[in-house]
């Protein structure tokens, strides 16, 4: 089977040390673990601003995405880098993490691009991470459905032809319930209509079994976890940038 050809998308911030870092960690992780085509990296507008900036990134960010079990030795021990027009052309989406700070930035260096990325409102600050955390979940879940945010635009002119519309995508919905016949009164909470292959299926059913402290497994396309935890499951889907329905009593 051919592989899927792998959209990017580049997170800018001031210095690629803490918040573009973060992002760029945090969203591979999710979407690895959901089989979408897409990865991202991540690179600074004015790196000789970070003249307090210590190790190759900053602590606070590595030992938050060590807490949600994310780890990506390569990614944090890599040294911050200067974004270049290289950087920003050969990127399918860009995102620069605060509006008021970074737009000026690249109206001063990269004109052409100042009204071409999507702009997020992040500040530099050390209790951002869970603001950046819903973002890429938020950023995930539009790529899944199809979306794009209100803020953006996109990071190449298209070619002058006639405008073909398009079905709009419907946003993918995972269904969550519960069943106990024959489970000898037990019981165990599903999760089907998961839009992933097999691999990216059971990576998201160990996240699950991780995060709800029990057992599960995978059977005939859905996620089985052991016990009654629709409430736990549909908040951590959620957390994932899913849209998820519950089915059954």
């Amino acid at each position: 089977m051919a592989k899927r050809s792998e959209k990017t998308v580049l997170f800018l911030c001031t210095g690629n040390y803490y918040r573009s870092r973060f992002a760029e960690v945090l969203f591979n992780s999710v979407a690895g673990k959901m089989g979408l085509p897409w990865r991202a990296y991540s690179r600074g507008l004015a790196l000789e601003r970070g003249v307090n900036n210590v190790g190759p990134m900053a602590a606070s960010a590595i030992k938050a995405l060590e807490a949600m079990g994310v780890r990506a030795a390569d990614a944090v021990t890599r040294l911050p880098a200067q974004v270049t027009t290289d950087d920003l052309e050969g990127a399918a989406l860009v995102v620069a993490l605060k509006h008021a700070e970074h737009l000026p930035l690249l109206q001063e260096r990269f004109p052409a691009w100042a009204e071409k990325v999507e702009f997020w409102h992040v500040d530099d600050a050390p209790e951002v991470l869970g603001l950046i955390e819903q973002e890429v979940m938020g950023l995930v879940a539009r790529i899944l459905g199809g979306g794009q945010h209100q803020d953006s635009l996109p990071t190449e002119a298209a070619p002058a032809r006639p405008a073909v519309k398009e079905p709009a995508k419907k946003p993918v919905t995972l269904k969550v319930g519960r069943e106990t016949a024959g489970r000898r009164g037990k019981g165990v909470t599903t999760v089907f209509d998961v839009p992933l292959d097999e691999s990216a299926l059971r990576e998201l059913a160990a996240t699950l079994k991780q995060r709800c402290g029990t057992g599960g497994t995978v059977k005939d396309g859905r996620i089985e976890i052991q016990g009654d935890q629709r409430e736990r499951i549909v908040a951590e889907l959620e957390k994932l940038g899913y849209r998820v329905k519950r089915v059954g009593g």
